[in-house]
Protein backbone atom coordinates (compact mmCIF):
# COMPACT_ATOMS: atom_id res chain seq x y z
CA UNK A 1 0.00 0.00 0.00
CA UNK A 2 2.84 2.52 0.30
CA UNK A 3 4.36 1.47 -2.39
CA UNK A 4 0.68 2.05 -4.33
CA UNK A 5 0.66 5.66 -2.77
CA UNK A 6 3.80 6.79 -3.76
CA UNK A 7 3.01 5.57 -7.71
CA UNK A 8 -0.16 7.85 -6.59
CA UNK A 9 1.71 10.35 -5.65
CA UNK A 10 3.68 10.74 -8.76
CA UNK A 11 0.16 10.94 -10.46
CA UNK A 12 -1.08 13.57 -8.78
CA UNK A 13 2.45 15.26 -10.25
CA UNK A 14 1.66 14.44 -13.39
CA UNK A 15 -2.26 15.58 -13.28
CA UNK A 16 -0.71 19.01 -11.76
CA UNK A 17 1.65 19.43 -14.47
CA UNK A 18 -0.65 18.34 -17.26
CA UNK A 19 -3.03 21.12 -15.88
CA UNK A 20 -1.07 23.37 -16.24
CA UNK A 21 0.60 22.38 -19.30
CA UNK A 22 -3.03 22.11 -20.94
CA UNK A 23 -4.43 25.65 -19.82
CA UNK A 24 -0.78 26.99 -21.44
CA UNK A 25 -1.92 25.66 -25.06
CA UNK A 26 0.44 22.68 -24.80
CA UNK A 27 -2.14 20.05 -25.99
CA UNK A 28 -4.10 20.13 -29.11
CA UNK A 29 -7.43 19.06 -27.51
CA UNK A 30 -10.51 20.50 -26.09
CA UNK A 31 -11.02 20.75 -22.23
CA UNK A 32 -13.54 17.65 -22.70
CA UNK A 33 -11.08 15.68 -24.09
CA UNK A 34 -8.33 16.41 -21.62
CA UNK A 35 -11.07 15.43 -18.55
CA UNK A 36 -11.34 12.60 -20.29
CA UNK A 37 -7.33 11.60 -20.65
CA UNK A 38 -7.16 12.58 -16.46
CA UNK A 39 -9.82 10.18 -16.18
CA UNK A 40 -7.84 7.88 -18.09
CA UNK A 41 -4.83 8.04 -16.06
CA UNK A 42 -6.55 7.78 -12.85
CA UNK A 43 -8.60 5.10 -13.70
CA UNK A 44 -5.39 2.94 -13.44
CA UNK A 45 -3.87 4.26 -9.96
CA UNK A 46 -7.61 3.30 -8.54
CA UNK A 47 -7.90 0.20 -9.52
CA UNK A 48 -4.36 -0.44 -8.49
CA UNK A 49 -5.21 0.62 -4.84
CA UNK A 50 -8.52 -1.25 -4.93
CA UNK A 51 -6.91 -4.56 -5.70
CA UNK A 52 -3.93 -3.87 -2.99
CA UNK A 53 -6.92 -3.18 -0.89
CA UNK A 54 -8.82 -6.15 -1.24
CA UNK A 55 -6.17 -8.32 -1.17
CA UNK A 56 -6.36 -9.51 -4.56
CA UNK A 57 -2.15 -8.65 -4.57
CA UNK A 58 -1.07 -11.29 -2.46
CA UNK A 59 -1.94 -14.17 -5.11
CA UNK A 60 0.94 -12.37 -7.56
CA UNK A 61 4.84 -12.84 -7.36
CA UNK A 62 5.27 -9.19 -6.33
CA UNK A 63 2.74 -8.58 -4.30
CA UNK A 64 3.47 -5.08 -4.16
CA UNK A 65 2.74 -4.58 -7.91
CA UNK A 66 5.15 -2.41 -8.72
CA UNK A 67 6.25 -4.06 -12.09
CA UNK A 68 2.34 -3.42 -13.12
CA UNK A 69 2.28 0.49 -11.64
CA UNK A 70 5.34 1.05 -13.32
CA UNK A 71 3.50 -0.44 -16.64
CA UNK A 72 0.34 1.80 -16.06
CA UNK A 73 2.56 5.30 -15.57
CA UNK A 74 4.56 4.48 -18.82
CA UNK A 75 1.45 4.14 -21.02
CA UNK A 76 -0.74 6.70 -19.12
CA UNK A 77 2.67 9.23 -19.72
CA UNK A 78 2.86 8.14 -23.27
CA UNK A 79 -1.02 9.13 -23.94
CA UNK A 80 -0.40 12.24 -22.05
CA UNK A 81 2.58 12.69 -24.28
CA UNK A 82 0.56 11.88 -27.93
CA UNK A 83 -1.80 14.56 -27.21
CA UNK A 84 0.52 17.39 -26.40
CA UNK A 85 1.92 19.87 -29.51
CA UNK A 86 4.17 21.89 -26.93
CA UNK A 87 6.15 21.38 -24.15
CA UNK A 88 6.57 17.83 -25.07
CA UNK A 89 9.91 17.45 -23.60
CA UNK A 90 8.89 18.61 -20.34
CA UNK A 91 6.74 15.22 -19.42
CA UNK A 92 9.63 13.23 -20.60
CA UNK A 93 11.51 14.29 -16.95
CA UNK A 94 9.00 11.78 -15.49
CA UNK A 95 10.50 8.31 -17.53
CA UNK A 96 14.03 8.40 -15.09
CA UNK A 97 11.53 8.84 -12.11
CA UNK A 98 9.51 5.76 -13.17
CA UNK A 99 12.81 4.20 -13.50
CA UNK A 100 13.99 5.38 -9.94
CA UNK A 101 10.72 4.08 -8.29
CA UNK A 102 10.76 0.22 -9.99
CA UNK A 103 14.42 -0.09 -8.25
CA UNK A 104 12.94 -1.27 -5.13
CA UNK A 105 11.33 -3.92 -6.74
CA UNK A 106 12.46 -5.34 -10.22
CA UNK A 107 15.60 -7.48 -11.29
CA UNK A 108 17.84 -6.55 -14.32
CA UNK A 109 16.17 -7.85 -16.81
CA UNK A 110 12.53 -6.28 -16.39
CA UNK A 111 14.78 -2.73 -16.01
CA UNK A 112 15.74 -3.48 -19.22
CA UNK A 113 12.19 -4.47 -20.87
CA UNK A 114 11.19 -1.41 -18.96
CA UNK A 115 13.95 0.93 -20.59
CA UNK A 116 13.32 -0.42 -23.84
CA UNK A 117 9.51 0.09 -23.56
CA UNK A 118 9.69 3.84 -22.64
CA UNK A 119 12.16 4.47 -25.58
CA UNK A 120 9.94 2.41 -28.19
CA UNK A 121 7.35 3.77 -26.83
CA UNK A 122 7.81 7.50 -27.04
CA UNK A 123 9.95 7.00 -30.42
CA UNK A 124 6.55 4.80 -31.55
CA UNK A 125 4.14 8.29 -30.85
CA UNK A 126 6.55 10.49 -32.46
CA UNK A 127 5.92 8.49 -35.34
CA UNK A 128 2.51 8.06 -35.10
CA UNK A 129 2.27 12.41 -34.41
CA UNK A 130 4.28 12.68 -37.29
CA UNK A 131 1.96 10.53 -39.41
CA UNK A 132 -1.37 11.73 -38.51
CA UNK A 133 0.00 15.58 -38.20
CA UNK A 134 2.66 16.03 -40.19
CA UNK A 135 2.69 19.57 -40.26
CA UNK A 136 2.76 20.36 -36.21
CA UNK A 137 6.22 18.13 -35.70
CA UNK A 138 10.11 19.04 -36.56
CA UNK A 139 11.19 15.98 -37.57
CA UNK A 140 14.34 17.31 -37.10
CA UNK A 141 13.99 18.53 -33.71
CA UNK A 142 12.17 15.10 -32.52
CA UNK A 143 15.08 13.35 -33.52
CA UNK A 144 17.26 15.12 -31.40
CA UNK A 145 14.79 15.11 -28.78
CA UNK A 146 14.42 11.39 -29.06
CA UNK A 147 18.21 10.51 -29.40
CA UNK A 148 18.62 12.45 -25.88
CA UNK A 149 15.79 10.68 -24.29
CA UNK A 150 16.96 7.09 -24.84
CA UNK A 151 20.65 7.84 -23.88
CA UNK A 152 19.10 9.39 -20.83
CA UNK A 153 16.84 6.48 -19.96
CA UNK A 154 19.83 3.90 -21.17
CA UNK A 155 21.72 6.05 -17.97
CA UNK A 156 19.27 5.70 -15.60
CA UNK A 157 18.85 2.38 -16.51
CA UNK A 158 22.76 1.47 -15.39
CA UNK A 159 21.60 3.73 -12.35
CA UNK A 160 18.53 1.85 -11.33
CA UNK A 161 20.03 -1.70 -12.11
CA UNK A 162 22.79 -1.09 -9.61
CA UNK A 163 20.25 0.14 -7.10
CA UNK A 164 18.62 -3.26 -7.45
CA UNK A 165 22.00 -4.80 -7.20
CA UNK A 166 22.37 -3.22 -3.85
CA UNK A 167 18.72 -4.04 -2.62
CA UNK A 168 19.57 -7.19 -3.48
CA UNK A 169 22.39 -8.06 -1.99
CA UNK A 170 21.09 -5.83 0.99
CA UNK A 171 18.09 -8.39 1.00
CA UNK A 172 20.78 -11.49 1.33
CA UNK A 173 22.88 -10.05 4.16
CA UNK A 174 19.88 -9.73 5.89
CA UNK A 175 18.74 -13.12 5.28
CA UNK A 176 22.32 -13.75 6.73
CA UNK A 177 21.96 -11.74 9.55
CA UNK A 178 18.46 -13.37 10.58
CA UNK A 179 19.57 -17.16 10.16
CA UNK A 180 22.91 -16.03 12.43
CA UNK A 181 20.73 -14.05 15.00
CA UNK A 182 18.32 -17.00 15.08
CA UNK A 183 21.36 -19.57 14.97
CA UNK A 184 22.36 -17.61 17.89
CA UNK A 185 19.63 -17.39 19.45
CA UNK A 186 18.86 -21.19 19.64
CA UNK A 187 22.77 -21.74 20.87
CA UNK A 188 21.97 -19.95 24.38
CA UNK A 189 18.55 -21.23 24.84
CA UNK A 190 19.20 -25.02 23.63
CA UNK A 191 21.60 -27.57 24.76
CA UNK A 192 24.06 -28.50 21.90
CA UNK A 193 23.93 -32.40 22.69
CA UNK A 194 20.28 -33.38 23.47
CA UNK A 195 18.90 -30.29 21.62
CA UNK A 196 16.68 -30.08 24.67
CA UNK A 197 16.19 -26.05 26.21
CA UNK A 198 19.35 -25.82 28.63
CA UNK A 199 19.68 -24.03 32.13
CA UNK A 200 19.38 -20.62 31.21
CA UNK A 201 16.57 -20.46 29.15
CA UNK A 202 14.67 -23.02 31.80
CA UNK A 203 15.34 -20.04 34.71
CA UNK A 204 14.04 -17.76 32.21
CA UNK A 205 10.79 -19.89 31.59
CA UNK A 206 10.40 -20.84 35.28
CA UNK A 207 10.38 -17.43 36.30
CA UNK A 208 7.40 -16.28 33.95
CA UNK A 209 5.66 -19.37 35.27
CA UNK A 210 6.02 -17.82 38.74
CA UNK A 211 4.74 -14.82 37.84
CA UNK A 212 1.64 -16.52 36.01
CA UNK A 213 1.28 -18.52 39.48
CA UNK A 214 1.61 -15.82 41.97
CA UNK A 215 -0.82 -13.68 40.47
CA UNK A 216 -3.36 -16.57 41.33
CA UNK A 217 -2.94 -18.25 37.59
CA UNK A 218 -1.72 -22.01 37.30
CA UNK A 219 0.87 -23.67 39.60
CA UNK A 220 3.78 -26.09 38.55
CA UNK A 221 5.49 -28.77 39.92
CA UNK A 222 9.11 -29.36 39.50
CA UNK A 223 10.73 -32.88 39.16
CA UNK A 224 14.75 -33.05 39.24
CA UNK A 225 16.16 -36.40 37.05
CA UNK A 226 19.49 -37.91 37.31
CA UNK A 227 20.45 -40.90 35.39
CA UNK A 228 21.98 -43.75 38.40
CA UNK A 229 25.57 -44.37 38.17
CA UNK A 230 25.95 -42.08 35.01
CA UNK A 231 29.97 -41.35 35.63
CA UNK A 232 30.31 -45.42 35.83
CA UNK A 233 28.98 -45.19 32.09
CA UNK A 234 31.42 -42.46 30.69
CA UNK A 235 34.66 -44.66 33.07
CA UNK A 236 33.71 -47.88 31.63
CA UNK A 237 32.16 -47.33 28.00
CA UNK A 238 33.65 -43.96 27.40
CA UNK A 239 32.45 -40.68 27.09
CA UNK A 240 30.80 -41.09 23.34
CA UNK A 241 28.56 -44.03 24.88
CA UNK A 242 27.73 -41.32 27.73
CA UNK A 243 26.73 -38.84 24.76
CA UNK A 244 24.51 -41.38 23.26
CA UNK A 245 22.71 -42.30 26.56
CA UNK A 246 22.12 -38.78 26.89
CA UNK A 247 20.24 -37.78 23.83
CA UNK A 248 18.58 -41.38 23.74
CA UNK A 249 16.99 -40.77 27.34
CA UNK A 250 16.18 -37.33 26.06
CA UNK A 251 14.36 -38.48 23.45
CA UNK A 252 12.76 -41.17 24.91
CA UNK A 253 11.32 -38.73 27.10
CA UNK A 254 9.44 -36.72 24.63
CA UNK A 255 6.24 -39.03 24.14
CA UNK A 256 5.20 -38.56 28.03
CA UNK A 257 5.32 -34.85 27.93
CA UNK A 258 2.14 -33.04 27.31
CA UNK A 259 2.85 -29.58 25.09
CA UNK A 260 2.35 -27.53 28.29
CA UNK A 261 5.47 -29.49 29.48
CA UNK A 262 8.94 -28.48 29.50
CA UNK A 263 11.91 -30.81 30.26
CA UNK A 264 15.31 -29.50 30.37
CA UNK A 265 19.11 -30.38 30.75
CA UNK A 266 20.09 -28.65 33.83
CA UNK A 267 23.70 -29.79 33.63
CA UNK A 268 25.88 -33.00 33.12
CA UNK A 269 23.29 -36.17 33.81
CA UNK A 270 20.73 -33.47 35.89
CA UNK A 271 17.81 -32.60 33.87
CA UNK A 272 14.81 -31.20 35.06
CA UNK A 273 11.05 -31.91 33.58
CA UNK A 274 8.53 -29.11 34.56
CA UNK A 275 4.60 -30.09 34.86
CA UNK A 276 2.20 -27.50 34.49
CA UNK A 277 -1.34 -27.69 35.81
CA UNK A 278 -0.86 -30.45 38.06
CA UNK A 279 -0.48 -30.95 41.71
CA UNK A 280 2.01 -32.76 43.69
CA UNK A 281 0.47 -36.22 43.19
CA UNK A 282 -0.14 -35.87 39.51
CA UNK A 283 3.41 -35.08 38.83
CA UNK A 284 4.66 -37.80 41.07
CA UNK A 285 2.72 -40.37 38.43
CA UNK A 286 4.24 -38.89 35.52
CA UNK A 287 7.15 -38.62 36.41
CA UNK A 288 7.48 -42.32 37.37
CA UNK A 289 6.20 -43.00 33.74
CA UNK A 290 9.18 -41.22 32.40
CA UNK A 291 11.17 -43.14 34.91
CA UNK A 292 9.62 -46.62 34.04
CA UNK A 293 10.00 -45.36 30.24
CA UNK A 294 13.87 -45.49 30.46
CA UNK A 295 14.17 -48.10 32.63
CA UNK A 296 13.05 -50.03 29.47
CA UNK A 297 15.45 -48.16 27.35
CA UNK A 298 18.28 -50.59 25.40
CA UNK A 299 21.22 -50.08 24.06
CA UNK A 300 22.37 -53.40 22.27
CA UNK A 301 24.52 -51.66 19.50
CA UNK A 302 26.32 -49.54 21.66
CA UNK A 303 26.52 -51.47 24.80
CA UNK A 304 24.60 -54.65 25.25
CA UNK A 305 24.88 -55.22 28.86
CA UNK A 306 23.97 -51.32 29.84
CA UNK A 307 20.91 -50.80 31.86
CA UNK A 308 19.87 -47.23 32.28
CA UNK A 309 18.06 -46.23 35.22
CA UNK A 310 16.70 -42.88 37.11
CA UNK A 311 15.61 -41.25 39.85
CA UNK A 312 13.42 -38.31 40.32
CA UNK A 313 12.82 -35.67 43.14
CA UNK A 314 9.46 -34.06 43.03
CA UNK A 315 8.72 -30.68 44.46
CA UNK A 316 5.71 -28.33 44.02
CA UNK A 317 5.66 -24.42 43.88
CA UNK A 318 4.13 -22.73 46.39
CA UNK A 319 2.75 -18.66 45.37
CA UNK A 320 5.39 -16.30 46.07
CA UNK A 321 8.46 -17.96 46.92
CA UNK A 322 11.23 -18.07 44.70
CA UNK A 323 11.99 -20.46 42.51
CA UNK A 324 15.40 -21.15 44.01
CA UNK A 325 13.63 -22.93 46.67
CA UNK A 326 10.86 -25.35 44.67
CA UNK A 327 14.07 -25.98 42.62
CA UNK A 328 16.09 -26.75 46.25
CA UNK A 329 13.30 -28.75 47.34
CA UNK A 330 13.17 -31.08 44.42
CA UNK A 331 16.65 -31.46 44.56
CA UNK A 332 16.76 -32.64 48.37
CA UNK A 333 14.35 -34.94 46.96
CA UNK A 334 16.19 -36.27 44.49
CA UNK A 335 18.97 -37.27 47.13
CA UNK A 336 16.90 -39.09 49.06
CA UNK A 337 15.95 -41.25 45.59
CA UNK A 338 19.43 -41.40 45.47
CA UNK A 339 20.04 -42.64 49.05
CA UNK A 340 16.69 -45.21 48.59
CA UNK A 341 18.54 -47.20 46.34
CA UNK A 342 18.06 -44.96 43.15
CA UNK A 343 15.62 -46.03 40.70
CA UNK A 344 12.41 -44.06 42.30
CA UNK A 345 10.41 -40.87 42.16
CA UNK A 346 10.64 -39.48 46.06
CA UNK A 347 8.87 -36.13 46.70
CA UNK A 348 8.74 -33.08 49.28
CA UNK A 349 6.73 -34.88 51.16
CA UNK A 350 9.02 -37.97 51.76
CA UNK A 351 11.46 -35.25 53.21
CA UNK A 352 9.54 -35.47 56.77
CA UNK A 353 8.79 -38.87 56.83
Amino acid sequence: MKRALQAVGGGVSQTVVSVILFFSGGFRIEWQGFICLMLFLWTGHVALLLLIRLGINRRLSDPSMTREMVIWSILTLLTTVFFMDQFRPLMLMYFPIILLYGAFSMTPNQYRATAALMILGYIGVILTVYKLYPRILNIEYEIVVALVFTLVIVAFSFVSNEISLLRKKLHLRNAELASAIEKIERMATTDELTGLINRRHLMYVLRQQKSVADRGGISFCVCFFDIDRFKRINDHLGHHVGDIVLKRFSSAVQPYLRTSDLFARFGGEEFVFVAIGVDLDGATVAADRIRRAIQALRFKDVAPDLALTVSGGVAQFRCNEKIESVLSRADQALYLAKNRGRNCIKTEADLDV
